[in-house]
């Protein structure tokens, strides 16, 4: 099939692990995909290339990030048009159809050529989801077009890609064709390196090999309203206990760190590239996922859980939303703790005392991120998908 695919953000950003982990696989199967997205700075020029078989085509924007990087471009949206316009696909697939970026090139290449539209839905974008969150300015200037195009997108759609059993639902209410698949974030078991025993890695960053180290993935600002019960148990047991807390994605904000106090149990490993620096996340022991039960985690999944897997580490969990299922599931390298402070400082107590067992319950994820979870996985499913929309 000639396929397209195209990217709400930025080259290389929100999103794109997902996005071109399915193209990728979708290329292994025999696919001729192509990409499209935005290049990060401004520019004038459009840069192809050509990566793991993906022809990406990442278009120039002269309006700053803050606005691309949120799927709202100027330059680069007119250059997705023209280029849509007068290149032929089967498929057509947006990451986050709602956004411009997304969406729009997808509805009118469907528009001129007949193809078939394909859109992603990952999280609960309208109110009492990501909208209520948003900034006044957000809601004053791009508020309507929000709550308007997350459903008329998805009711335009030959098919819905969904992350959650909440929004299956949701988009059966809207969409009549009922051509709708849930298909979780995979697991990158090609760019990120499994390591099993990291004491020698951990040396080479600068971590002693006898310390107890703790992972979170993606710790924005926000995060850590809802990891503050698991940091003050780290705080009541430091004295009997030799331990890190290794922070992977955005930097986090001096006031968070002075707030929390835990400027002296951080290290900041900062956003990593997973093509040449996967070995960083290896330094973790066990990674650290708590959440809130709340409708915008009940909606989406987790694509850090992925990553975790994928690195062959246990995980201590809070299990809300689709992650209830999934550990279930596949409940031999998880620690299962509630969000609040006796429940995870008994966890903790726990993961001390199984600690000689901490390699081998990572190795039981990386298996299942390997045969079960794998974006190879997911591709086939999305592709199992695109044929069957076909013949209907």
């Amino acid at each position: 099939m000639k396929i397209l695919i195209s990217h709400y953000g930025i080259f290389k950003k929100g999103g794109w692990g997902r996005t071109f982990s399915l193209a990728k696989g979708l290329v292994d199967l025999g696919n001729d995909v192509t990409l499209l997205t935005t290049w990060p700075k401004k520019s004038l020029l459009i840069k192809r290339q050509n990566i793991d078989g993906v022809k990406v085509i990442i278009f120039p924007d002269i309006i700053p990030n803050m606005f691309t990087s949120k799927g709202f471009g100027l330059t680069s949206l007119l250059l997705k048009i023209i280029y849509v316009t007068f290149n032929k696909f089967e498929i057509v697939h947006s990451d986050e159809g709602h956004r411009p970026l997304s969406g729009v090139p997808c509805r009118l290449n469907k528009k001129i050529y007949n193809s078939i539209y394909v859109a992603e839905w990952w999280d609960l974008f309208g109110k009492g989801g990501e909208y209520d969150n948003k900034s006044f300015l957000f809601k004053l200037f791009l508020g309507r077009y929000e709550l308007k195009y997350e459903i008329k997108d998805k009711k335009y759609a030959d098919g819905i890609v969904v992350l959650s059993e909440y929004l299956k639902q949701k988009a059966q209410k809207i969409n009549n064709k009922k051509n709708i698949i849930k298909i979780h974030g995979g697991a990158d078991i090609d760019k990120i390196e499994y390591i099993f025993d990291n004491r020698l890695i951990k040396i080479k960053y600068g971590i002693s090999k006898d310390c107890l180290t703790f992972g979170i993935i993606e710790a924005l600002d926000p995060v850590w309203t809802e990891m503050k019960p698991f940091v003050e148990c780290l705080t009541a047991l430091k004295n009997q206990m030799n331990f890190k807390l290794l922070v992977y994605g955005g930097k986090i904000t001096d006031t968070v760190k002075k707030n929390l106090k835990i400027e002296d149990m951080l290290h900041e490993f900062g956003w990593i590239d997973y093509s040449f620096e996967s070995e960083k996340l290896a330094c973790t022991d066990i990674f650290v996922m708590i959440k809130s039960d709340n409708l915008i985690y009940n909606a989406g999944w987790p694509n850090s859980l992925g990553d975790a897997m994928a690195c062959g580490r246990p995980i201590l969990i809070n299990p809300v939303g689709e992650t209830n299922d999934f550990v279930k599931k596949y409940p031999h390298g998880f620690f299962i703790t509630k969000a609040d402070k006796y429940s995870i400082k008994n966890s903790i107590i726990r993961i001390l005392s199984e600690r000689e067992n901490l390699f081998n319950l990572g190795r039981i994820n990386r298996e299942i991120a390997e045969n079960e979870i794998s974006w190879k996985n997911k591709s086939e499913a999305l592709y199992s998908f695109y044929k069957k929309i076909k013949t209907l």
